[in-house]
C-alpha cells in the first residue's frame, strides 16, 4: 500500500475531547505515527461520552482512530521522565489543556525544548495563552456564545440558536492542522521548530464575514438575518411542497433564469425587484412572491430544474438524506471503521484528498487507556526490567 503524505512524522498527542483530538485524528489519517497520552484509569474524559457499544464510547473512537495509546501518571517524577523521553523522539506535540497546565506539571513547552530544540508544539485553548480569559476552561458552545456565533444565528427577533455541529471545536482542530503544516514547512526550510497557538474564540470569530464588513462601513455589526443573506436577494431558504429549498442568486442572469423556471416572468419587470438593491429592500415581498411558486413544487424538483437553468439551488436535506445522496457516496464522505470490541461503525471521512498519497481512516482506536504502553516504552529503548518497574510503580499503565 502507498504511504500517506505524513509518513515518518511522529506526533505526541496529549489532547482530550474534540478540538485537538480532531487534529490528531487527521494527522493519523494522513500517515503520521500518533501516540496518545492518557491518564491511567479513566483516560480521556470523552471516553465517558455517548453513544456507546459494549461500554465503549464511539465518540472517543471516532476522534482517536489510528492512534497508539500510552497511559502515564504525569504527576509522578518517573511519569514526567517518560513524557520527556517521548518528546525527545517526536516531531510534533499537540495539546488542548487549559493554558499553563503542562507548565504547572513541570513539563511545559520550555522544558520540552530542552530535550527537543527543533520541536513543533501545537496547542488549542479556549481563549489563548494570554489575556484576561486565558485561565478559563472552554467548550464548543462557550466559544460559540462568546464569539457572537450563536448571537448571529437564527431568525431576527427570535432567540439565538447554537450551530447544529461543533463548529468551534472542529474548526479549531482544522486551524491547528493548518498551522502545524506551515510549521513543518518552516522547519524543512530553516531547521527550526515553531510553537503554534490556536484559540477557539478566535477561530469562532474568524468565520465572521458580512457583519465585519458592515462594521467597517457603518461602525455597527449587521443584525442576524436568519435564513437569508443580508447583501443579496433572493439568497436564502424558501418553502417547498415537501420541505425547504435554498436559492443563491448573485447575478442578474440568475435572477431572470429563476423567474423563468418558476413561471414568474412578470417579476423581472416589477420595479420592486428591478435590481439586487431593490430586491434586498423588498425582501419580504420577494419571498412571498417566490413562495407562490416554490410551495407548489417538491424541493428536489426545484433543485433539479433550477440547477439545469444555471441557478444555484439545493434541497434542504436531513442527515439521512445526505447519507443516501449519490454525491455523498461518490466522495466517500461517510465511511466505516472496524473497531475492536465494537465491530463496524460509521465515521466521517477526512475531506482532504491527495493525488498520489492516500488518506486512510480505516484504523482502530485504542481499546482502553494505555493499550500500547509496553510497545511504546520498548520503542524508547527501555529494558523489560525498567518497563515492569514503571508499571509496578504506577507511573505507567498497560491496558489488559
Amino acid at each position: 500500500m502507498k504511504k500517506g503524505p505524513l509518513n515518518g512524522i511522529k506526533v505526541l498527542d496529549f489532547s482530550q475531547v474534540l478540538s485537538a483530538p480532531f487534529c490528531g485524528m487527521m494527522l493519523a489519517d494522513m500517515g503520521a505515527e500518533v501516540i496518545k497520552i492518557e491518564r491511567p484509569g479513566a483516560g480521556d474524559i470523552s471516553r465517558e461520552y455517548g453513544p456507546y457499544v459494549n461500554d465503549i464510547s464511539l465518540y472517543f473512537c471516532q476522534y482517536n482512530r489510528g492512534k497508539k495509546g500510552i497511559a502515564i501518571d504525569m504527576r509522578s517524577e518517573e511519569g514526567k521522565r517518560v513524557v520527556l523521553d517521548l518528546v525527545a523522539q517526536v516531531d510534533i506535540v499537540i495539546e488542548n489543556f487549559k493554558a499553563g497546565t503542562l507548565e504547572k506539571l513541570g513539563i511545559g513547552y520550555d522544558k520540552m525544548l530542552e530535550v527537543n530544540p527543533g520541536l513543533i508544539y501545537g496547542s488549542i485553548s479556549g481563549f489563548g495563552t494570554y489575556g484576561p480569559l486565558s485561565h478559563l476552561p472552554c467548550m464548543d458552545i462557550i466559544a460559540a456564545a462568546r464569539s457572537g456565533l450563536v448571537g448571529q444565528t437564527g431568525m431576527a427577533g427570535d432567540a439565538p440558536i447554537k450551530p447544529g455541529f461543533s463548529l468551534c471545536d472542529t474548526w479549531a482542530g482544522l486551524q491547528l492542522l493548518r498551522g502545524l503544516s506551515m510549521a513543518l514547512l518552516h522547519k524543512q526550510r530553516t531547521g527550526k521548530g515553531l510553537r503554534v497557538d490556536i484559540a477557539m474564540l478566535d477561530c469562532a470569530f474568524y468565520m465572521c464575514e458580512s457583519p465585519v464588513l458592515e462594521h467597517s462601513i457603518t461602525g455597527e455589526f449587521t443584525e442576524r438575518t436568519g435564513n437569508h443573506y443580508v447583501w443579496y436577494a433572493p439568497y436564502g431558504e424558501f418553502a417547498a411542497k415537501d420541505g425547504n429549498v435554498v436559492v443563491a442568486v448573485t447575478k442578474e442572469e440568475e435572477w431572470r433564469a429563476l423567474c423563468n423556471t418558476l413561471g414568474l416572468d412578470a417579476l423581472v419587470s416589477d420595479p420592486r425587484f428591478a435590481g439586487n438593491e431593490q430586491r434586498v429592500q423588498n425582501r419580504e415581498a420577494l419571498i412571498a412572491e417566490l413562495e407562490k411558486a416554490t410551495k407548489s413544487m417538491g424541493r428536489y424538483d426545484l433543485e433539479n430544474k433550477l440547477g439545469k437553468a444555471g441557478v444555484p439551488a439545493a434541497a434542504v436535506q436531513s442527515l439521512q438524506e445526505f447519507d443516501n445522496n449519490p454525491q455523498t457516496k461518490s466522495l466517500n464522505v461517510i465511511t466505516k471503521i472496524d473497531q475492536l470490541g465494537v465491530g463496524e461503525y460509521t465515521v466521517t471521512n477526512t475531506p482532504i484528498l491527495f493525488s498520489k498519497t492516500p488518506v486512510d481512516p480505516n484504523a482502530s482506536a485504542a481499546g482502553s487507556p494505555g493499550a500500547n504502553s509496553k510497545e511504546i516504552l520498548s520503542g524508547l529503548g527501555y529494558s523489560q526490567q525498567k518497563i515492569d518497574s514503571l508499571i509496578a510503580e504506577g507511573a505507567v499503565h498497560q491496558a489488559g
